[in-house]
């Protein structure tokens, strides 16, 4: 758990930046990270003081100078997104995606067609498509994921559906695969490469020679779909935040 506290007030490149202060048990020490936004945290742990964060911060000023010099702004909003593309990837299915304002979130898949019907809260349609997307994926990503583990012979033991500021996904040793929920915002094919690349690592828990040419064995055109995940990187990653 991490408390976050009001912003302080720095000068950088000659205009004010707001840097929120965050104590969180779960780091060592002090760090400066930016979020999409840009938004600023500085993070430090319990038995660190509040002064010794701030000294941090000011020796590290020229750091995020350069850092919020190449920062990406936030894109447009999840609903704005959702109604310029409206369709979702659903384990290996490209579905039609209709939006509805309504008083509860839900999700609507059609029997008989490749659509899928999303009633957004209308109070809060942000925050809500967000809540909604993310149940849609806990379904589609794990759905895909039983299937690519069985297509590719490796065993997955939990799925993980996160929110995760700069990253597609991961693996852990303990077979635990967490993937982003932003996953079905992206074709089936991209989609696929994700998890692929993942379950590669259920083989080769790193990036070596022998990493590449398995993923290679499943996914022959890997390099043709890395760079168009890369492009998409800016437009998908910041929605929802």
């Amino acid at each position: 758990m991490a408390s976050e506290d009001p912003p302080i007030s720095v000068h950088v490149a000659g205009r004010p930046i707001a840097v929120w202060p965050r104590v969180s048990a779960r780091t060592t020490r002090v760090r400066l990270s930016v979020k999409p936004g840009p938004k600023v945290i500085l993070t430090y742990p319990p038995h660190a003081t509040p002064a010794s964060a701030l000294a941090f911060l000011q020796d590290n000023l020229p750091w995020l100078e350069r850092v919020l010099a190449k920062a990406r702004p936030v894109q447009a909003s999840l609903t704005s997104h959702l109604r310029k593309f409206p369709w979702v990837t659903l384990d290996d299915r490209l579905l039609a995606l209709e939006l509805a304002p309504g008083a509860r979130g839900a999700i609507r898949i059609s029997q008989t067609e490749d659509k899928v019907n999303l009633v957004i809260p209308a109070a809060d349609p942000e925050a809500g498509a967000v809540r909604v997307l993310r149940r849609l994926a806990e379904t589609g990503l794990t759905l895909a994921v039983a299937r690519l583990s069985a297509q590719v012979g490796v065993t997955v033991q939990q799925v993980s559906v996160r929110d995760q500021t700069s990253r597609w996904g991961s693996c852990s040793t303990a077979g635990t695969l967490s993937l982003n929920w932003r996953l079905i915002l992206l074709p089936p094919i991209l989609h696929d490469h994700v998890i692929l690349h993942e379950l590669a690592h259920r083989r080769h828990m790193d990036h070596s020679d022998r990493f590449w040419g398995q993923l290679a064995a499943w996914d022959p055109e890997w390099k043709k779909h890395d760079r168009a995940l890369t492009k998409r990187w800016n437009v998908i990653m910041d929605l929802g935040r």
